[in-house]
């Protein structure tokens, strides 16, 4: 027989267990978790690390959002150090880790957690060609789980602003990885604009870092008087030995990404790359709150910069034009 005394103390009893019960009957809520899927490694300068502009963007909007990393939210960052089978099998790992969504900076970070999961949110960052490289339908309405933000590489842009400091440039020189899928596109457009203009062009191909020497030596051989890189993962990641074979060599290096002027390089006009991540950062809330990445249109870039290093220009003997230093959005002294 159950007692009165028993029968209080057991109501006490579950008042105590419903009073450290979520309201509604709910369980905790889980905390989402981001995967990052880095190509490079995180110290890669300009794309990588958490002191680089474009993490710390991300996760500055993230907070902006209301977001507290490590208590409402986490961030799983992954890097495959420019490793290509590393990058594939990281994918997997995410996948099979349960994140909830994952950020894949650039075209090939974004295929290979494409090819790890259909299901699972996928945020694209700056991707060249998604459509070609099979990742969307189109950029309006993506389909399946790939949305995010996509590259503009304007070939044509870049041999212009060349021709400005360098009046009599002939031949052009491009260091270019031709498995990225942005890149035929872009180096198709330079190539008809340098022949509008007389200019010849030697295209040196990397698609594997042990393509660099002979790149290098193709390049030396042709004797331009100008190089544009065309920036991506893989190139960004050799950066430092790029800017030393064209100091060696004495060419005004162009390209389409802000850190390689910064480095030493002579002139960039590119994507401002720090607001995809906070793009990207937008996409995860969206998702999160119930939004399917089908339905959220991809995004172009917003703003381009046009950032010139007077230090190499001094450098290398040539006169910036007035009218471009007025123009450009940073001038490196």
């Amino acid at each position: 027989m159950t007692t009165r005394r028993q029968l209080l103390r057991a109501m006490g009893t579950g008042i105590l267990l419903a009073s450290t019960w979520p309201a509604n009957g709910q369980q905790p809520a889980k905390i989402p978790r981001i995967g990052v899927l880095w190509f490079g490694n995180a110290t890669d300068l300009g794309t990588l690390g958490t002191t680089i502009p474009g993490t710390a963007r991300f996760r500055q909007r993230l907070a902006e959002l209301g977001y507290v990393e490590g208590k409402t939210i986490v961030l799983d960052m992954r890097y495959a150090d420019r490793d290509t089978q590393r990058l594939n099998a990281l994918a997997r790992e995410l996948v099979a880790s349960g994140v909830d969504i994952i950020v894949a900076p650039a075209v090939a970070a974004s295929v290979a957690a494409r090819q790890a999961t259909s299901t699972i949110p996928i945020i694209m960052l700056h991707a060249g060609n998604p459509i070609g490289a099979g990742l969307i339908v189109s950029l309006a309405r993506p389909g399946g789980n790939v949305t995010g933000t996509s590259n503009i590489l304007m070939g044509g842009k870049q041999v212009q602003l060349l021709r400005e400091i360098v009046p009599r440039l002939s031949k052009l020189a491009v260091l270019v990885n031709p498995t990225n899928a942005g890149a035929p596109a872009a180096l198709a457009e330079l190539v008809d604009t340098a022949r509008s203009f007389g200019i010849s062009v030697v295209i040196a191909q990397v698609s594997d870092l042990n393509h660099f020497p002979s790149a290098f030596d193709k390049i030396r051989n042709a004797r331009p008087n100008g190089l544009f890189v065309m920036t991506e993962p893989m190139i960004g990641g050799q950066r430092p030995q790029i800017l030393e074979f064209a100091a060696e060599v004495r060419l005004p290096v162009s390209s389409d990404n802000e850190y390689m002027t910064r480095a030493g390089g002579l002139i960039s006009y590119g994507p401002d790359y720090a607001d995809h991540y906070a793009m990207a950062a937008e996409y995860v809330d969206k998702i999160l709150r119930g939004a399917k990445p089908a339905d959220l249109p991809v995004q172009q870039p917003r703003k381009f910069e046009l950032v010139i290093n007077l230090k190499t220009a001094k450098a290398l003997g040539l006169s910036i034009p007035q009218s471009l230093l007025l123009r450009a959005d940073e001038v490196i002294q």
